[in-house]
């Protein structure tokens, strides 16, 4: 059993628990876990319209600007790229009334021309305000320099610019940086900040090896690119072959049934041909709100895989304006005779939806979205009896 635990250990302490707050400064829009799917126009045309955002205006730098006419209220900005989708920066929390800054700079990676919107919801209603004025992006030439990284046992990370090439660039205003922390081959925290020191002494459990890697982060996308990410520096590494340590600790029945549902197999799916971007699929541990909101429709299904699917050029941006078909390949430990499934989705902010298998192949699931963050695979040995019954 102890070696059992050594693998759920790398698994769950490697995880991004994906239905989790995220704290620090917004980064690029292809690394970012800050974005909440939207509702849909349907939804917000039912609500009663509360008086939209007014003075859409960008500034130099790239960041969006606005006046909110309400009180404290719900916020979110779509930002229209130059291929035409939209993508979607949410700032995680509420805003007053009055004028708001957001930085949504961080969407930007192509050159082209950037509008944006803002979508306010309250207890008395929503609107969606008109189209902001255009922002001209020119991708810049210059890159700024990789970080010095030293790292602590402890999990802090701190981080300057090499000497020799670091000098004129100021903190905050030129660049901050982006740290990431890792266990094996996932992702277990990221944060975009401006400061120079970062401690994820917090979000590393015991018997568990963590390495980090940070980029130098551009403040001023005019001028600069983000640097290359420096390699993966050890936190721990003595962590993974110290006994003592795994023997402290153990994995609770919830930990276990989050494990459970992580496949380990090769993931084999095809993409629509008439698909308008390319998608990725990965094996992930979900969070354990994630779970209540895919149990929250679950029904007579049962969970059998849990995932991670976003646009892969995009990276983790959890909107996109048109819908792709995916057809996946039921893993071979699901499958069973007269056995039906159907993927559950949860956006960041926690809202599950049902997608329902579009086709009648028994191996596999096809299903369309356009929203992307935690997937479940679910079945039922029940379901199709209950129906001919009712």
């Amino acid at each position: 059993m102890r070696k059992g635990w050594k693998m759920l250990a790398a698994v769950l302490g490697g995880a991004v628990l994906v239905c989790s707050g995220y704290e620090g400064v917004p980064v690029r829009a292809a690394e970012s876990g800050q974005q909440e799917a939207e509702l849909s126009t349907a939804a917000e045309a039912q609500k009663k319209e509360i008086p939209k955002a007014t003075d859409l205006k960008w500034n130099e730098k790239g960041q969006g600007i606005f006046t909110n006419p309400n009180g404290r209220c719900g916020v979110r900005a779509y930002v229209y790229t130059p291929d035409g989708n939209r993508l979607i920066y949410n700032p995680g929390t509420t805003v007053p009334g009055g004028e708001i800054t957001f930085d949504l700079y961080h969407l930007m990676q192509e050159s082209g021309t950037y509008t944006f919107e803002v979508y306010l919801e309250n207890n008395s209603g929503s609107s969606l305000s008109e189209r902001s004025g255009e922002f001209e992006y020119v991708k810049p030439d210059t890159k700024l320099p990789a970080p010095v990284v030293s790292v602590s046992k402890e999990g802090v990370v701190s981080c300057t610019l090499p000497e020799n090439e670091g000098s004129g660039y100021v903190l905050g205003t030129d660049y901050g940086f982006n740290y990431e922390l890792w266990s094996g081959n996932r992702k277990v925290s990221q944060w975009g900040t401006n400061q120079s020191t970062v401690n994820f002494g917090q979000q590393m459990k015991p018997g568990i090896s963590y390495s980090v890697r940070v980029c130098t982060l551009s403040r001023d996308i005019m001028k600069y690119l983000d640097s290359e990410w420096s390699a993966l520096i050890p936190v721990n590494p003595e962590a993974s072959v110290r006994e003592e340590e795994h023997t402290k600790w153990e994995p609770s029945e919830e930990e276990l049934k989050l494990y459970a549902a992580c496949g380990s197999e090769e993931i084999e799916f095809t993409a629509d041909a008439n698909n308008a971007y390319e998608v990725r699929i990965e094996n992930s541990v979900q969070g354990l709100m994630c779970f209540a909101s895919f149990e929250s429709v679950l029904g007579d299904y049962t969970i059998g895989r849990t995932y991670n699917i976003f646009p892969s050029e995009r990276g983790m941006v959890s909107q996109m304006e048109d819908k792709v078909r995916i057809t996946l390949t039921i893993p071979e430990a699901l499958q069973a005779d007269g056995r039906t499934f159907r993927m559950i989705s949860v956006t960041e902010g926690g809202s599950p939806s049902v997608l329902e298998d579009l086709d009648s192949d028994s191996k596999t699931i096809t299903f369309e979205t356009n929203t992307y963050y935690a997937f479940a695979l679910v079945y039922s040995d029940t379901a199709k009896v209950k129906a001919k019954v009712r």
